[in-house]
């Protein structure tokens, strides 16, 4: 996602992988890969913090929160901490994220 890597992206995201993004809209994976690819999701000083992990045979979520300074939308120019909850499953490709949700609390 950093890298701007549409490819790669779509190695890890299930096709029916949908995002409540920090934007608030419910959005597909290849929405989101639209948007990544226009540059709009530009990030610098990037942190993921892991809190929680819980894995079941099949599906595995990952809690925490990213701190970042967004070039571009919601919180640009900002620090901004967005926890985040991811869902994955595994799949006939292997692990591949199905949900996210990330939505921002704060921007300083």
């Amino acid at each position: 996602m950093m890298a701007h890597d549409a490819a790669g992206v779509r190695t890890v995201w299930a096709e029916d992988f949908v995002v409540n993004s920090p934007s608030n809209k419910v959005i597909g994976r290849e929405d989101v890969i639209g948007v990544m690819e226009q540059d709009f999701l530009d990030y610098r000083d990037f942190h993921k913090h892991i809190t929680f992990v819980g894995e079941k045979p099949e599906v595995t979520v990952v809690m925490g929160y990213d701190t970042m300074i967004p070039k571009k939308g919601p919180g640009a120019g900002k620090q901004v901490i967005r926890p985040f909850t991811d869902i994955w499953a595994k799949r006939s490709a292997g692990w591949q994220l199905i949900a996210r949700q990330a939505t921002i609390a704060a921007a300083n």
